[in-house]
């Protein structure tokens, strides 16, 4: 669960980046 919790993080991350 805590390896699947980094992996959303990280896209939610990657993207909202991108955006700005």
């Amino acid at each position: 669960n805590n390896e699947n919790q980094t992996k959303v993080s990280k896209s939610a991350f990657v993207p909202n980046m991108s955006l700005d």
